[in-house]
């Protein structure tokens, strides 16, 4: 019952985190481009200025990039999934797809490994408010747990990366859950970004309407996230103890 009432609080806080993240951003903009701070010409000459570093250094620009995302991973600085639409519109769909899967997955087991080890205190101290939120569930099947909150995550998509470790959980479901599950929100970043960038490489104001329908299947996408991952649970929960397998 307890861990029942604890899921039907985590979603809407998730949604709310979500909610109001974004609002900052849009609020950010709309202020910024207001007083004059941010223009449409700034905004085109920074893409085309970072775009022609890319195509000189290609293999340093991926670097960064990849280091970018682990070390902000490490910090537990909730923004990678603002990093992947950025990625989108410098490197295109496919390279930055592939990238920022591999960046995810890399940075998640680096995270992990060192919660285990040197910075298990400090990570502890960080995620413990949020581990109440999944203990009793995650005990009981560790590889749909990790699964379900990488396609919805109750808590910060960084913690995502901490709490498994911190609840004790063995690496290979922890590696196969985030393979899988990081694929549907860095597939849909990466569309969103690169649609912003082909925008930005036009070189003229965007149609609002037009940019709103052709991220809309995006945004479906992400709604059908929570239900996929309640299928997920459903599927793969473990029978708790003293209950016959039905």
């Amino acid at each position: 019952m307890t861990e029942s009432l604890e899921e039907k609080r985590g979603a809407p806080l998730g949604l709310i985190a979500w909610g109001v993240g974004a609002a900052v951003i849009i609020a950010g903009l709309t202020w910024a481009t207001a007083t004059g701070q941010l223009t449409w010409s700034m905004a085109v000459g920074a893409k085309e200025a970072a775009s022609g570093f890319v195509a000189a250094n290609p293999v340093l620009a991926y670097a960064i990039y990849l280091a970018l995302f682990v070390v902000m991973a490490l910090a537990l600085f909730p923004a990678q999934l603002w990093i992947i639409m950025f990625g989108a519109m410098l490197f295109g769909f496919w390279p930055a797809l592939i990238v920022s899967w591999a960046a995810t997955v890399t940075s998640a087991v680096v995270v992990f490994v060192l919660a285990r080890g040197v910075l298990v205190g400090r990570y502890r101290a960080k995620v413990g408010r949020h581990l109440a939120k999944v203990e009793t569930g995650f005990r009981r099947d560790q590889l749909s747990w990790i699964l379900a909150m990488r396609l919805f995550p109750a808590v910060p998509y960084c913690v995502t990366n901490v709490a498994p470790a911190v609840l004790g959980a063995r690496m290979a479901p922890y590696v196969v859950a985030t393979v899988i599950g990081v694929i549907p929100y860095v597939a849909a970043y990466t569309f969103a970004g690169d649609k912003a960038g082909a925008v930005l490489d036009a070189d003229v104001a965007p149609d609002v309407g037009k940019l709103a329908a052709d991220l809309f299947p995006v945004m479906l996408a992400l709604a059908a996230l929570p239900v996929a991952a309640m299928l997920v649970r459903k599927l793969w929960k473990k029978p708790e103890a003293g209950t016959a397998p039905r």
